[in-house]
């Protein structure tokens, strides 16, 4: 996109706080940050840097001085790292954003907020393009339009656990989290999965604005087990979590 041809930056609103979580990947995280505020301007800031390496938690200050920027000892993984994020809001509303985004476009922050405060069974406002979840989801969906924009709000049928809230960039209430805090407590789809227990879903901004930018520059979450890599692993796994949601398991690994 030429300059020329790029959208003027919408404000962020005072009423929502931006929080990012980033592990030690200062160039995702500058590409991401650059794409988010080329669309975007003004904003409160909160990092939660999770690498514990003070030379990249001091990079990060000094890149970033208008960010309060979170750290610790040891590292909290992407769950305990959202609830030192989550925590810290003073405001009604909270933008997650991780350190691996590319956006291509403003974000309609009235439109969002509107579909939190119409319907109260959804819980998160989604930017992502929503071309990049697979098709068999997508058409388990409804159009909805809603302050003059188009929504694709997720049956809660569709999937077991997915669309009802993900660290996907997106907007949610803050009383949303502290419904359900700590995150720390689950892994992020068991968390997704509880809400949508509870009848929450999620909803994607139409056109989507955000890309995913970090293929292949996965960071080890130290709270998450091991990802299987076998077939009859993955098929293992699976079945492991659809015994958790029938409640025939205690644990969905």
């Amino acid at each position: 996109m030429t300059e020329s041809a790029r959208p003027t930056p919408q404000a962020i609103p005072d009423t929502v706080t931006i929080c990012i979580t980033s592990c030690g990947r200062l160039d995702l995280l500058a590409q991401t940050l650059a794409s988010f505020r080329a669309f975007n301007s003004g904003g409160t800031y909160l990092i939660s840097e999770d690498s514990t390496d003070a030379a990249v938690i001091d990079q990060v200050r000094k890149v970033y001085p208008e960010a309060r920027v979170l750290s610790g000892p040891t590292r909290l993984g992407l769950m305990g790292s959202i609830d030192r994020l989550y925590s810290e809001v003073t405001t009604p509303y909270l933008f997650h954003l991780e350190d691996d985004w590319d956006f291509e476009g403003v974000i309609d922050w009235a439109a969002a907020i509107a579909m939190l405060e119409a319907r109260a069974d959804v819980a998160h406002v989604c930017v992502r393009d929503v071309t990049e979840i697979k098709e068999k989801y997508r058409m388990r969906s409804e159009v909805v339009t809603l302050a003059g924009r188009k929504f694709r709000v997720m049956q809660t049928t569709a999937h077991p656990e997915y669309f009802a809230w993900s660290s996907n960039p997106g907007l949610m209430k803050v009383e949303t989290y502290k419904a359900f805090a700590p995150f720390g407590r689950m892994q992020h789809d068991q968390m997704s999965g509880l809400m949508k227990k509870s009848g929450l879903r999620q909803a994607f901004l139409l056109p989507g604005v955000a890309r995913h930018s970090g293929y292949g520059r996965n960071v080890v979450d130290p709270t998450m087990p091991a990802r299987p890599k076998s077939r009859p692993q993955k098929w293992l796994r699976a079945i492991r979590k659809r015994l958790y949601y029938a409640g025939l398991r205690k644990e969905p690994f």
